[in-house]
């Protein structure tokens, strides 16, 4: 498993399980990520005691979008030292998907969290964790490869 990041030495790092989805839009080949006070994320978040990584990523993108997802695939997992912004310093462990929203059935509760539908290689380099940006150049890569067969 591929590490990004590095460790700032004598900083307290709180471990982190999370799962993280990339959002496809297949009619326009947009992907969503949330824009949240000033920053940009893939949508996702922390697992927490008692859900798998799929739970999670569900329970997340529905707290976060209001939507249900489908057409669930396992993309990626990679470890992070990384800047929880409100968290603190973190070790990331981050399993991500690819996924497709379904159906709208409630109002986020996250209100901060906006979706925006984007062109992956214009946003590839505005996610505020290096990670992500790291899962995202990923994602064009294997897209890429993808529509070329």
């Amino acid at each position: 498993m591929k590490r990004i990041g590095k460790k700032i030495e004598g900083l307290n790092y709180k471990k982190r399980e999370a799962a993280y989805a990339i959002i496809e839009r297949k009619e326009d080949k947009k992907v969503a990520i949330a824009s949240a006070n000033g920053y940009f994320f893939l949508f996702g978040g922390g697992i927490e005691k008692g859900e798998d990584e799929i739970e999670a990523l569900k329970r997340e993108i529905l707290e976060e979008t209001g939507y249900t997802i489908q057409n669930i695939k396992y993309f990626d997992k990679i470890t992070s030292w990384a800047d929880g912004i409100q968290k603190g310093p973190l070790d990331v462990t981050a399993t991500c998907y690819l996924v497709q929203l379904d159906q709208k059935v409630t109002e986020p509760i996250e209100q901060d969290h906006e979706i925006l539908w984007v062109d992956v290689n214009t946003y590839k380099d505005k996610l505020y964790n290096e990670y992500q940006r790291y899962l995202l150049e990923e994602y064009i890569t294997f897209s890429t490869s993808k529509s070329q067969d």
